[in-house]
């Protein structure tokens, strides 16, 4: 009587299958891939002009740098510096710095600071280069003092080139830092 009673509980009740691991998941396996890949092709979200991450400066021998050991490159961690004419890598006026990265990324996002001890405004233009061989795409084209963040559509770069047009007291462009990342 009693494995009848149970037999019939069992069939009018609405038992169901306990949920899965991934019940209350955000993200399918698959979803979860195709993030892992864009963050490799997005340099993880970092800094990929960064030297630290491969980054650097193509057309180095064209260049002036100011300062000694690492802290004249533009694409150190290190930004600091104590000495105004210390730090800071030069162009002429019609010169560009080239920076390489490490392969091509996707990126949306490039900061610079330019050298700003007085009220100088940098005119420059800014390309875009998605392999070696293929044409530049221009990006930007404008003047500032001190620091200016471009944001654009997405696009794999693999190197960036900023041409100097001179500044509003000599005619050198005078670059502190440089970076170039993905941002949401």
């Amino acid at each position: 009587m009693k494995i009848v009673l149970i037999l019939l509980l069992f069939n009018y009740s609405d038992f169901q299958a306990p949920p899965s691991e991934d019940a209350n998941a955000k993200f399918s396996q698959n979803d979860l891939y195709i993030l892992r890949e864009k963050s490799i092709i997005r340099g993880h979200y970092k800094d990929v002009a960064s030297e630290q991450n491969g980054g650097l400066m193509a057309n180095a021998r064209l260049l002036y740098f100011h300062g000694d050991g690492e802290s004249k490159s533009p694409l150190r961690n290190r930004i600091y510096f104590s000495y105004a004419n210390l730090g800071h890598a030069r162009c002429n006026l019609g010169q560009s710095m080239i920076v390489q990265f490490l392969q091509a990324y996707e990126i949306n996002t490039i900061r610079i600071r330019f050298w700003d001890p007085d009220d100088r405004i940098h005119n420059f233009k800014l390309f875009a280069i998605e392999k070696a061989d293929s044409d530049e795409t221009l990006i930007h084209e404008g003047s500032i003092h001190g620091l200016i963040t471009i944001k654009f559509s997405d696009r794999l770069v693999s190197k960036i080139r900023i041409l100097s047009n001179g500044n509003s007291i000599n005619e050198f462009m005078s670059v502190i830092k440089i970076q170039a990342f993905y941002a949401f």
